[in-house]
């Protein structure tokens, strides 16, 4: 029965190990107009080398005075090993025909972005300058990478340039802590920091975290959006 067993490890190999738990998963509910418009789910692991690799399914449906459509994607961002910095993205559209999506890489100095639109493909190269960092459009669970870069010793507005892949340039964008407080919920009350976000020249809004840097809450006036860790939404009854 031996030799058979060796046979069999030889010629199949090894039994194939489960893949490790992720270190970090959340999911958060979307709010548009006060009504329910999607969910964001996302996960944290680490890969064979150690970098952080963060990964979310989204779901959301985009309602105008005369339609509702879906719009799901998906996205992975990749940081270097035990350190914020960004080293690759990846937004992928799972809704429409053509499945359009964007690839950024950072190395060497450059940012580089591949956009894939209606089955067009176009590129784009742009030096890498410090600061720079990825708040994408309707991927929310990277305000938690504010909170990391943020230098509270410092306070006050501290500015980043913004790269924003589906147009494939950087626009500048400020945070500002606004102190610390408790956001009660239904099954207590949790301590979180404030903060303002601009994205200059477009938008406003506001954000608060955990103690730990993961966001909780997220408003955004001018768009009617709010963004809130699902777990603290209140059920209905």
């Amino acid at each position: 029965m031996t030799s058979w067993l060796l046979y069999l490890m030889v010629a199949v190999g090894p039994w194939p190990q489960s893949e490790a738990p992720p270190l970090y998963t959340q999911t958060y509910a979307i709010f548009i107009h006060g009504n329910p418009a999607g969910t964001e789910s996302v996960s944290e692991r680490l890969d064979k080398d150690g970098n952080r690799v963060v990964s979310s399914q989204h779901e959301l449906l985009v309602r105008d005075p005369t339609s509702t459509n879906r719009l799901a994607f998906e996205t992975t961002s990749v940081f270097a090993k035990n350190t914020p910095i960004l080293m690759s993205y990846s937004y992928k559209y799972l809704s429409g025909s053509w499945k359009d999506y964007y690839d950024v890489t950072i190395k060497g100095g450059k940012i580089n972005r591949v956009l894939s639109r209606a089955g067009n493909v176009s590129e784009t190269s742009l030096p890498m300058q410090p600061g720079t960092v990825i708040l994408d459009v309707n991927v929310f669970h990277q305000y938690d990478e504010f909170a990391r870069l943020y230098d509270f010793k410092k306070g006050g507005r501290q500015t980043f340039s913004n790269f924003i892949p589906v147009i494939g340039t950087v626009i500048p964008l400020a945070v500002t802590w606004l102190g610390d407080s408790k956001l009660e919920y239904a099954q207590g009350v949790i301590p979180v920091r404030n903060f303002k976000i601009e994205f200059v020249g477009v938008r406003t809004g506001n954000f608060a975290t955990d103690m730990k840097g993961r966001i909780v809450r997220l408003i955004m006036r001018e768009q009617d959006l709010e963004v809130v860790r699902k777990d603290l939404v209140p059920e209905k009854n």
